[in-house]
């Protein structure tokens, strides 16, 4: 019979040898190794930037663009208005494995009094410091990926007088590594419908005034910004909304869905995949609405999804106002807002967040299923009055059913290694 040995190959075993020799070509040939990471996912790479200061050179450089969906959320982080002294965000995972939070606050060492997001868009947020007096403000673009932050000059004239109605994020990785902010700023402070664009440039530096002053309505929502095809988009309570194409620098007029009121009841605006979408609900017991989308030259808008959310209410009764209860900000019958519409590759995976009280669901558009995504803690904080912690009073939200987050409180998560 036969006898087996295990062959143990020696250190100059022609195996290892070629092998060897390929790692070597491969470490020493920058096009060959920089395609492999390229193709690495980003919780790898950041990884693999401990490896060398060579590594670190390639991953960090402001052309390596992982070959990945750059688009992709992972998930959104949601600012809780119960802590109204240090904002504090809940991180709903929308991606199928479990992830850890990035964060629950943010506190630079510039600012360690706490940081107020404003704005995601494509892997970076635009935040600024939380400080009441808005001629105070210092705002900062952050990566959240690789925590990596910058902090932005203050605009131009921000001094007694003048100061921004809005500060808005324009930031496209497929298109350049560089990034811009707008600011809109009053033009005199005796023309209140009188505004100024001001733009700063990671690429070229300090902020700059952009073209002449405009006029717009009191009703633009400055304040909340939407970047999206090239343009920064801002939603108005009633007539027309408009846009500012970063490129060009020209403001537009863009046209809005007709309502059935003369204001706009707008439930969400905002960008997800390359795409602009929003929501406006109408009627008090109204659980069936649209959702538009813009058409690419911006020149209306279609109907992209039908919502039924009725099956949601019978699952959830909680959403059932109190038919005693009355707000005059929010007559709505049913308390649910709609954090973000995310459009995925293909339209059988896209879907709607919804926060319902105390939990966040995922509602699928083509066969609307939902499912539990999140639950919040009972919104109660305890909050000092006057300074003196021992009187405390227990703050409850105006909605007076738990509902404490609108689309605008929710932040898009997209892993990205773009430099700030």
């Amino acid at each position: 019979m036969l006898s087996t040995k295990k062959i143990k190959a020696s250190p100059q075993s022609p195996t290892q040898l070629v092998s060897s020799s390929s790692a070597d070509m491969i470490a020493c040939n920058d096009d060959i190794l920089t395609l492999i990471l390229h193709r690495l996912p980003l919780k790898s790479l950041l990884k693999f930037k401990t490896v060398s200061k060579h590594w670190l050179c390639l991953i960090t450089h402001p052309t390596f663009r992982p070959h990945h969906n750059s688009r992709a959320i992972s998930g959104l982080f949601v600012r809780r208005l119960s802590d109204i002294t240090n904002p504090k965000y809940d991180f709903l995972n929308l991606t199928p494995h479990s992830s850890r939070a990035p964060f629950k606050s943010l506190t630079f060492i510039d600012d360690p009094s706490g940081i107020k997001i404003l704005q995601s868009c494509n892997g970076l947020l635009l935040c600024c410091s939380f400080r009441s007096n808005r001629l105070d403000t210092t705002y900062y673009t952050y990566n959240p990926t690789t925590k990596h932050y910058t902090v932005l000059p203050p605009p131009r004239h921000s001094s007694s007088g003048y100061y921004s109605f809005g500060v808005s994020l324009a930031f496209d990785p497929s298109k350049s590594p560089h990034y811009k902010v707008i600011c809109i700023r009053n033009y005199d402070p005796e023309l209140l419908d009188h505004y100024q664009v001001e733009i700063y440039s990671s690429k070229t530096g300090p902020w700059r005034p952009s073209g002449r002053p405009f006029v717009a309505a009191s009703s633009v929502q400055f304040e909340n910004g939407v970047f999206w095809n090239g343009a920064i988009h801002w939603v108005s309570d009633w007539g027309d909304s408009l846009c500012f194409d970063v490129e060009e620098e020209q403001m537009r007029d863009i046209p809005m869905p007709s309502g059935d009121g003369d204001v706009r009841l707008y439930r969400y605006f905002g960008e997800s995949g390359d795409h602009l979408h929003l929501v406006e609900v109408y009627g008090s017991d109204n659980l069936q609405f649209d959702v538009y989308e813009m058409e690419r030259d911006r020149s209306g808008w279609f109907v992209k999804y039908q919502v039924d959310l009725n099956p949601v209410a019978a699952a959830f009764p909680e959403m059932v106002r109190d038919r005693g209860y009355a707000d005059p900000i929010d007559l709505h019958s049913y308390a649910f807002s709609i954090l973000c519409v995310v459009h995925e590759e293909t339209d059988e995976g896209s879907f709607m967040v919804l926060h319902l009280p105390n939990k966040a669901l995922r509602y699928n558009f083509k066969d609307n299923s939902f499912r539990k995504l999140h639950d919040f803690a009972p919104l109660r904080s305890r909050v000092g009055v006057g300074g003196d912690s021992s009187l405390e009073f227990e703050y409850f939200d105006a909605y007076h059913s738990s509902l404490e987050f609108e689309y605008f409180d929710a932040y898009q998560f997209i892993e990205s290694f773009a430099c700030v």
